[in-house]
């Protein structure tokens, strides 16, 4: 019987910082739909050279497992494994019960982004992290595929609800930070119920550049506060 793929994950968790991605990550964010595998970004380390020396010491923990690499998944074992990595940013692993995918480079994502991201997740309890919706989302773009783009307006939700709820009493700093992140007419409405006249008028700034890029929404917004 197949070892299970948490138990490899477990592996890596006990002494190196694992981020969830790809469905696993989506469905621990509340979306109810099915994965055949599992994504996670370990951390990238200092070298390719280190990493790949890290995920060869648990495969070799774990009976039966192999590393496989794009295109076309072919097995690599030894510095093959470095240099696929470098190369494509990530390796799968077979042999689990079901496929698992590590990155060291994600989509739209760089090695050196992994301490920003990792900073922003919540710790599960089995260790490993789950990023916040947004970095989620970032790690989907460009996929066209259609599922990624049922997860991306899941998370864009997850991300409105949460803004939503927190700008209307956030510092000026803190909506600084967040819009900077993420911005649209909906959050920016709900930006302009704070007491701050900082943070009103970041929010209207930012509905300005949306409605003179033709937004319509922004437009309406705007009208009665500065349009005459």
């Amino acid at each position: 019987m197949a070892i299970p793929v948490q138990q490899f994950i477990d592996k890596l968790t006990a002494g190196h910082r694992v981020v969830l991605l790809g469905g696993v990550a989506i469905i621990a964010h509340g979306r109810e739909r099915h994965t055949y595998d599992a994504d996670i970004w370990l951390d990238p380390m200092d070298s390719a050279d280190e990493w790949a020396r890290v995920v060869l010491a648990v495969c070799n923990e774990v009976p039966g497992t192999t590393i496989h690499r794009l295109p076309g998944w072919v097995e690599v074992s030894g510095g093959d494994v470095a240099r696929a990595v470098e190369e494509i940013g990530m390796i799968r692993v077979l042999g689990l019960g079901e496929p698992l995918d590590i990155f060291r480079r994600p989509n739209e994502f760089d090695e050196s982004a992994f301490g920003e991201v990792a900073g922003r997740a919540h710790q599960n309890k089995d260790g490993t992290l789950l990023p916040d919706p947004l970095d989620l989302l970032q790690s989907k773009l460009e996929t066209n595929r259609d599922k990624d783009r049922d997860d991306i307006l899941h998370l864009e939700n997850l991300t409105r609800a949460s803004y939503c709820k927190r700008l209307p009493a956030a510092t000026p700093a803190e909506a600084s930070a967040m819009l900077a992140r993420y911005s649209e007419w909906q959050v920016l409405q709900a930006a302009l119920e704070n007491p701050s006249p900082e943070v009103r008028e970041l929010a209207m700034s930012h509905l300005r550049e949306f409605a003179a890029a033709g937004d319509p929404f922004s437009l309406a917004i705007l009208e009665g506060r500065e349009i005459p």
